[in-house]
């Protein structure tokens, strides 16, 4: 077998992207106080991430063969094969994403739709979610650990660097699953598209009430507490009694 192209750009952007935003998002929800102007950076990053995952369910029916969901669609029996035979360091090679990591993909999409959601819902002052959304970014942190542990795994028995794969899109196949380009303007447009969404987000955020006014919608959603003494949502300051 050749090593050929099978990754288009736009899914080696969203892997890396995603990557990194929930690593910052998890990071500062955790080392960072409620009430900090920071923590709205935590919510600021869960948005993007959001918005992220909108434009790859797009691409998982309109994209190249390999990021399609169609073809990484397995079902239990498959995933649970391919799981055993992976213990053995006997597991069948992919073209494109393996039943185990086809799994970790369908968790992590479903679990940043759940983020998001509860997200502007305690945003929107429903803090009764507040527990879910703990859950869930812990589960996606379980998530991503497990597909980490399984892509080493599957590095060291199989002899298949797939970390190399995501990044330089090749991977050794057959002629016949190889894609015919990696869209690099696509990619392009990804990124631009990343970059005018974070930049709304940032225009729309007032880091005094800690409030961001949704771009396009209209929405004002409550990202952190506002401290004693400083301005409250209405624009009122809240003064020491003389």
């Amino acid at each position: 077998m050749t090593r050929l192209l099978v990754w288009d750009l736009p899914v080696r952007l969203f892997h890396l992207l995603l990557g990194l935003t929930f690593i910052g998002a998890f990071t500062i929800a955790n080392v960072v106080d409620d009430d900090s102007v920071l923590f709205s950076a935590h919510m600021l990053l869960g948005l993007l991430m959001a918005f992220m995952v909108v434009l790859r369910l797009i691409w998982g029916f309109v994209g190249t063969k390999h990021a399609r969901f169609g073809d990484f669609l397995h079902g239990p029996k498959a995933v649970l094969t391919y799981l055993r035979d992976a213990f053995r360091g006997k597991a069948k090679r992919h073209a494109g994403h393996n039943p185990g990591s086809s799994v970790a993909i369908f968790l992590m999409l479903l679990l940043v739709v759940g983020l998001a959601t509860t997200g502007i819902l305690m945003a929107s002052g429903n803090e009764a979610l507040k527990d879910v959304h703990g859950v869930l970014s812990w589960a996606f942190l379980i998530v991503v650990v497990g597909h980490i542990a399984g892509v080493i795994m599957h590095t060291v028995r199989q002899r298949e660097n797939l970390t190399a794969s995501m990044i330089d899109g090749h991977k050794e196949v057959e002629p016949a699953e190889a894609i015919a380009s990696s869209h690099p303007i696509l990619g392009i447009v990804f990124l631009a598209l990343v970059g005018l969404v974070s930049w709304r987000l940032a225009a729309g955020f007032d880091p005094v009430t800690r409030t961001l006014t949704l771009p396009l919608i209209g929405q004002t959603l409550q990202l952190g507490e506002v401290e004693e003494g400083e301005s409250a949502p209405d624009g009122k300051g809240h003064e020491d009694d003389d």
